[in-house]
């Protein structure tokens, strides 16, 4: 066994360049595995922890008429319900800040950092928009004329994802813009004693069906929106379960190209060492032992990069928590090495890469020492398909290329399969900014207001300008999703439903936005169900046309029948759409949305998009770099003996770069066209689970720029693994020829 042992320091130093490009595929796997699901791990505790302690709502209403005996109510049906104030503030150049009075029993503002209110004069700033923008404690802030002392941060349970408004391009996130903010209710009273009183419930058992029931019997409801339809709530969680979905696919899939390349590289070093082998073998070694030299490699491969990919998950987990509360605002009451994951990673490689290599040995080593002596180059069989081709016609170089590549094929397959993910991956970052890039346009495209206002209650009298509708919360029939209705006046303007030629759609008929027909599978003459939410009537529609809208899920009809539907008075509206921003007073807006804002939003997203982009893409050219380099390297070691006798026959380096490694960009140009139609039809899938439940829907979207780009990256990549490839084809000499002749 020392005779074996001596060799695997040599065979390591033959190989370096597949040895540290698998350890390296290793650790990515590793690393981007053990990291993923730690933060997972983390933020999915930290959430369920906050709310519970923070005593998240079930819902949020606002009554018809006063309680008459609002502690009775509660303790008869067992809810906790409590009214919270809210005002938007403008608190410097470019940030506005929602701000809330204290609750004490629903929706409990948690402490992230500091102390919490004592007095009148002192605030908490939202943990989002404090780390935005370098916030510290002590810092005094101008609100509304009022001057408040910072003196701790804090997160809103139903305000986890703190957007300025719920629909349309509000669900952009941009905390240097919009945050939130916690003072006293003494202090609300004097800030703003007209501010918006919104109403928050929660029930023991997590259903709202019952609350609803009571609600408009005893008081009425003119809005009622359940938490899980909130997309301050609902985009935090489909961000987590999207990230889930990736946490283990990703890493595996590298982890699987590794296993191939490694086997196919493993099988090369052993049909190489053949006689060495075969020698000893006849001196009485047995073929477990031999096989289980040759898991030695794998063994140390698999080891080293788990322990490195862990060690360095470890060290950047902090950071990596760090920035997710950047984008939620979730407490982390949780910060933990997540041994599950750890020990997940550390066995994972070993068990996929030594089978994987013991298979490929244990067939080679098998034969008889004589077998296994007979030659010291590569197996000369000739396959089914190269005797199938018949080579007769064109130059020597050609038909030996292309002898080369059939002879290869499992070689051009890796090849393939390596440049297939690394294309999967570039044009992931492609797909990403022409799908988001689809969306925002097809939200600002049809829209020509600035400004929206939702009222509190259906008005008659109009004292304020701009254009009346009717908009009404429903949900779908099995209670999955939750939609607006939006009456509009036949002569609307300033919203124009179009169709996929780009032609305008009268507002005479049921019109489903693009984002509905895509979440419930309808097209034009379905039926659809639907429940109003606040009266939970049921309803049934017929689809009469779709529009191209994918920013928000809704269902667009004439003002009347809507109104009609909902029993509100013939010519009443509760919204308002505008071009300026109009004077309707805060106590009677639930919701007020700007155009300008939510295109600042998008803007200040693209930055990050850009940065997360870039990521993808060095990730990809190197994982590309690593396959590339391996697969190209194992052709040349492989083609060692043919190399030297073209040589021995005079052919220039140029020409045996192409005859041996120029088959190898038929596998690239394969392997990234099969990634395209993977790319389109696993993200489709993707984003239909993870947005099922939201408002919106991501127009799939990959542009010829995008294709051209992506794949001059993969080409540029390929070029580079092949000046390595190359460096190794001229460093064969011709004595090699004449000493596989000799032996």
């Amino acid at each position: 066994m020392n005779t074996l042992l001596k060799r695997l320091p040599r065979t390591i130093r033959s190989n370096q360049w597949l040895v540290y490009g698998c350890v390296a595929l290793v650790v990515m796997s590793c690393m981007l595995y053990v990291s993923i699901n730690a933060l997972l791990v983390d933020i999915s505790e930290s959430k369920t922890r906050f709310e519970r302690e923070s005593r998240i709502e079930s819902a949020t209403f606002l009554p018809r008429e006063p309680f008459a005996d609002l502690s009775t109510f509660e303790q008869d049906h067992g809810f906790a319900i409590e009214r919270r104030r809210e005002v938007d503030a403008a608190a410097s150049q470019g940030l506005a800040l929602r701000v809330f009075e204290h609750t004490a029993r629903v929706n409990i503002p948690a402490i992230t950092a500091g102390r919490d209110l004592q007095a009148d004069n002192e605030m908490l700033l939202g943990q989002t928009v404090a780390t935005a923008l370098k916030a510290k404690l002590g810092t005094t802030m101008t609100l509304l004329g009022r001057s408040f002392t910072v003196v701790g941060f804090a997160s809103v349970p139903d305000y986890m994802y703190p957007i300025r408004t719920t629909d349309d391009a509000g669900i952009m996130l941009d905390p240097k813009a919009f945050g939130i903010a916690v003072i006293t209710p003494s202090a609300m009273d004097t800030l703003a004693p007209d501010a918006l009183a919104t109403w928050h419930i929660r029930t023991i058992d997590g259903s709202t069906s019952t609350a609803k029931q009571e609600l408009t019997r005893t008081v009425g409801l003119t809005f009622w929106q359940d938490v899980t339809a909130n997309p301050r709530y609902t985009l935090a969680t489909a961000k987590l379960k999207g990230a889930s979905s990736v946490s283990t696919t990703m890493p595996l899939v590298i982890l699987l190209l590794t296993c191939l390349l490694l086997a196919a590289a493993q099988g090369r070093i052993v049909r190489m060492q053949r006689a060495q082998l075969g020698t000893l073998k006849a001196l009485g070694y047995s073929t477990w032992e031999l096989v289980v030299h040759e898991l030695a490699l794998p063994a140390i491969i698999a080891l080293a990069g788990s322990v490195l990919g862990i060690a360095v998950s470890i060290l950047t987990m902090r950071p990596m928590l760090d920035l997710m509360v950047t984008y939620f605002s979730i407490p982390l009451y949780v910060t933990t090495v997540p041994w599950p994951s750890i020990i997940f990673a550390l066995v994972a490689p070993v068990a996929l890469l030594v089978p994987a290599v013991a298979l490929v040995a244990t067939r080679l080593l098998s034969q008889t020492p004589i077998k296994l002596m007979q030659t010291t180059v590569a197996n000369n069989h000739v396959n089914l398909l190269e005797r199938s081709v018949h080579l007769r016609g064109g130059s020597f170089r050609k038909r030996f290329a292309t002898r080369t590549a059939i002879r290869g094929l499992t070689r051009l397959a890796l090849l393939m399969v390596g440049a297939m993910l690394a294309g999967y991956l570039l044009l992931f970052g492609g797909a990403m900014r022409d799908s988001m890039d689809s969306l925002i346009r097809s939200a600002f495209r049809d829209t020509t207001y600035n400004y929206t206002y939702v009222l509190t209650a259906p008005r008659v009298e109009n004292p304020w300008g701009g254009e009346s509708l009717t908009v009404a919360p429903f949900t779908t029939a099995d209670g999955q999703l939750t939609f607006q209705a939006m009456g509009l006046p036949e002569t609307f303007t300033l919203l124009i439903p179009r169709n996929t030629k780009g032609e305008a759609i009268p507002i005479d008929r049921v019109i489903i936005t693009r984002a509905l027909a895509d979440k419930l599978g309808l097209k034009v003459g379905e039926s659809l169900a639907v429940t109003q939410t606040a009266t939970a009537q049921d309803l049934t529609l017929t689809v009469d046309a779709v529009a191209e809208m994918y920013a928000t899920a809704a269902v667009i009809l004439p003002q009347n029948r809507l109104n009609s539907i909902l029993g509100a008075p013939a010519g009443s509206f509760n919204a308002l759409f505008s071009t300026a921003r109009l004077d309707v007073p805060s106590q009677d807006v639930v919701m007020t949305m700007s155009m300008a804002e939510s295109k600042a939003a998008f803007d200040s997203i693209i930055e990050p998009v850009w940065i997360v982009l870039g990521v993808i893409a060095v990730f990809a050219v190197f994982i590309a770099l690593m396959a590339l380099s391996v697969v190209t390297t194992l052709t040349v070691e492989e083609e060692r003996h043919s190399i030297s006798v073209l040589k021995v026959l005079g052919y220039h380096a140029d020409e045996l770069n192409a005859m041996v490694l120029g088959s190898g960009i038929i596998a690239v140009v394969a392997g990234f066209a099969i990634s395209m139609p993977l790319l389109l039809s696993s993200w489709r899938s993707l984003f239909a689970k993870t947005t099922s439940t939201m408002t919106f829907s991501l127009p799939i979207r990959l542009s010829p720029l995008s294709i051209l780009v992506c794949f001059i990256i993969m080409l540029a990549t390929y070029l580079v693994s092949l000046r390595a490839a190359r460096r190794k084809v001229q460093s064969i000499g011709m004595a090699v020829s004449l000493k596989a002749a000799r032996e």
